[in-house]
């Protein structure tokens, strides 16, 4: 009798065994669900991380041109072309504008010396920089008719034209330049003295930011 009472006792056990098996695997599933958890979450707080960083880094490169502006400015006034070119600073550009007489020969687009001198040294600054440049030619009201320019429209736009060029060979990026050529439309003084009309016959560099 009391082999066949250790013989159910034996029997009873089995079960209990098989149970306490079976929450030991559900304990080890709650475990593995909450490490997949754990890192999941930690991962989504190095993506949040990494997306605050660019941020940061792209707000520090909207405000570095205005600092890069401020450099470039103080470049021109300390080299020798204040006396030879007008600088104006609107919001984020910057024009450098030339009177036609330091740049070409008279109702001509052809560049002279001292304007190749100076397009140089514009040349050696804009290199540090990756600008996008528009040149842009300008006139005075006084009507022109040669045989190669009928009009203001062609000489300001060979004008710029001929800057964009010389430009290219001193070493600037084509794709960063593009040239127009206004004729009268966009005096900066009244044409009705000499005075005025030498102030209208420029040609200017808008420096902007790149898009």
């Amino acid at each position: 009798m009391s082999i066949e009472r250790r013989s159910q006792s034996s029997e009873t056990l089995l079960p209990v065994e098989d149970n306490e098996s079976w929450a030991v695997s559900y304990i080890d599933l709650l475990l593995l669900m909450v490490t997949l958890f754990v890192l999941l979450l930690g991962y989504q707080q190095q993506g949040i991380q990494s997306a605050e960083e660019k941020s940061q880094a792209a707000k520090a490169m909207q405000i570095s041109p205005s600092v890069d502006n401020g450099a470039f400015l103080d470049q021109v006034y300390l080299s020798h072309l204040k006396d030879r070119v007008s600088v104006v600073e609107e919001q984020n550009i910057i024009k450098l504008a030339m009177s036609d007489s330091i740049l070409f020969f008279p109702a001509d687009a052809t560049l002279s010396r001292s304007g190749e001198r100076v397009l140089d040294e514009i040349a050696l600054m804009l290199k540090q920089r990756p600008w996008h440049i528009l040149v842009e030619g300008h006139t005075d009201n006084q009507p022109i008719s040669t045989p190669r320019f009928l009009s203001n429209w062609e000489l300001s736009s060979a004008r710029a034209t001929s800057v964009t060029r010389y430009l290219i060979g001193r070493g600037i990026a084509p794709q960063r330049l593009s040239a127009i050529g206004y004729a009268d439309t966009r005096p900066i003084a009244s044409n009705i003295k000499d005075e005025g009309r030498s102030k209208n016959r420029r040609v200017a560099l808008v420096l902007r930011v790149a898009e």
